[in-house]
């Protein structure tokens, strides 16, 4: 979990501290294991968005270490909260990768561009990621419009769904990733629709393997990146 989003998207957006974030969490729950974890102390709210925070990432990768006691608990409190969660991972199955998280997950979507490289690199991790949640989770792709191969090869090399395809729009992905200004167009770009379709379909799929595992709360985890859900 990174936090490029605050250097990049709420860059111009927060006047005040954004504060530690995922760092200070785990430095809290390093008092005891026991201890309550304060997650509402290090939540951000998002200004415009009622009702959505964010809880930024480590910025400095020596820091990582920090975080591998944090994740079991953490999914714990993710999944008791109402609303949603999305957590965006990162790449996964490295020694850092947040299994807890993922277990915790209704959908975990990976995201990738629909070329040779970047298919052939999936092919293994999308083998492990399933090992991991088993049937817990729906498991889908999103793809990238930057490639030469359609939806339907893809899923049939990776077996496995495309919930949804994302354009290749670098001008109005930069609106999140750099913080740059919006088009007049922005709020209605093929971009912000597609984010749309991706986050029914994951809705979707979410709220059939609810019904399939019971009626818990849990999380749901979508992403090259892995991103993170939790369901009412």
């Amino acid at each position: 979990m990174g936090r490029r989003v605050v250097s990049g998207f709420m860059a111009d957006r927060v006047r005040e501290s954004v504060g530690p974030g995922l760092l200070g969490l785990a430095m809290a729950a390093e008092s005891g294991p026991h201890a309550r974890l304060p997650l509402e102390d290090y939540v951000l709210p998002i200004p415009g968005e009622d009702f959505v925070e964010l809880l930024h990432g480590v910025r400095d990768p020596r820091h990582g270490v920090r975080l591998a006691s944090l994740w079991s608990r953490l999914s714990e409190v993710l999944a008791s909260r109402p609303g949603d969660v999305i957590a965006d991972l990162g790449r996964i199955g490295g020694r850092d990768t947040p299994d807890a998280l993922l277990r915790a997950a209704r959908s975990v979507v990976m995201v990738l561009k629909p070329t040779l490289t970047q298919v052939d690199v999936a092919a293994p991790r999308l083998d492990a990621l399933k090992g991991l949640v088993g049937d817990r989770a729906a498991v889908g792709l999103c793809l990238i419009t930057d490639g030469p191969y359609s939806a339907a090869e893809v899923e049939r090399v990776l077996g496995t769904p495309v919930f949804a395809e994302l354009p290749h729009s670098p001008a109005d992905a930069r609106v999140f990733s750099e913080g740059a200004r919006p088009r007049r167009t922005f709020k209605t770009s093929l971009l912000l629709r597609s984010f749309k379709c991706l986050g029914r379909r994951i809705n979707a799929t979410a709220g059939a393997q609810t019904m399939d595992v019971g009626d818990e709360d849990g999380a749901v985890l979508a992403g090259a990146g892995t991103v993170a859900r939790g369901v009412r």
